[in-house]
């Protein structure tokens, strides 16, 4: 006799995927609360870096920014120009020091060359765990290519 099969996740017992899981979850509730500049404040390593799929022309995100000063005055000045509407952040895969999930926004942005656009984003995110904080984080986006 076979044993059926199920597609229940099996717990972890990696201390490198349960340390990762645990920054994960975290992030995605802070996030859902609309707390993503507390996320980065509480989560991020001092010398963690955002790598975008592509650069903002008219805007100060560029390829990459490096050190959690650059990316909290990045997160202050995302803050300030833009009304969110609603955010939701999905439910993190974790693979050892990596997790991945999806985070969409809707949102109006109230300077730059889409001045007063609302627009709905979607990206999936690549995150790097290391000593209990996120050292990287890259974003992807649909139609970028």
């Amino acid at each position: 006799m076979s044993t059926p099969t199920t597609n229940a996740p099996v717990p972890t017992t990696d201390p490198a995927s349960a340390a990762t899981a645990k920054v994960a979850h975290r992030l995605q509730a802070l996030c859902n609360e609309g707390k993503h500049h507390e996320a980065m404040q509480e989560l991020y390593a001092d010398n963690a870096r955002h790598v975008e799929a592509m650069a903002f022309p008219g805007t100060p995100y560029g390829l990459v920014t490096e050190g959690k000063p650059a990316l909290l005055k990045l997160s202050e000045n995302f803050g300030k120009t833009v009304t969110v509407h609603s955010s939701h952040t999905g439910t993190p895969l974790v693979n050892g020091e990596h997790f991945v999930c999806e985070m969409s926004m809707d949102c109006t942005h109230n300077e730059g060359p889409m001045a007063g656009q609302r627009a709905q984003m979607t990206e999936t995110c690549l995150y790097t765990v290391k000593n209990g904080k996120i050292t990287e984080a890259k974003f992807f986006y649909p139609g970028c290519a």
